[in-house]
């Protein structure tokens, strides 16, 4: 399965690790296909940067593993409205431009569309109760 990652479930694995997220991930990573876009890696070193004031050098190690762990996918030149938030549309225009068959995020404006055409979104907890 091709799963996009967002941001929020990449913060949490990388600042909780051996935390929910970091397991999901771990498990996930050796059962599908995990793949971000150059739209979430720069939303996750804002976030980083911005909310929990991480060294630039730790931003760009963490940035480093992504990249060399994780698939990379494109990040969409159009994004439709579809969410209350414009950066979770952007998220949706990724996932269906590299065909993802499901979103892990922790979002809930995302979560609450359940699907997009086709994509199933599903939060961490989910993740884990299907792959079980």
């Amino acid at each position: 399965m091709k799963i996009l990652l967002d941001t929020n479930v990449l913060v949490s694995a990388f600042l909780s690790k051996g935390g929910y997220c970091h397991e999901i991930l771990d498990h996930a990573a050796s059962t599908h296909a995990l793949w971000v876009t150059p739209f979430i890696k720069t939303e996750l070193s804002d976030v980083l940067r911005r909310k929990f004031h991480l060294s630039e050098t730790l931003i760009k190690e963490l940035l480093k593993f992504v990249s060399e762990f994780y698939i990379q996918g494109d990040t969409s030149h159009s994004a439709p409205r579809v969410c209350r938030d414009s950066k979770d549309d952007q998220v949706l225009a990724d996932a269906v431009t590299n065909g993802m068959d499901a979103i892990l995020t922790g979002d809930n404006d995302l979560l609450d569309l359940g699907s997009h055409k086709g994509i199933r979104i599903v939060s961490p907890k989910e993740y884990w109760q299907l792959s079980k």
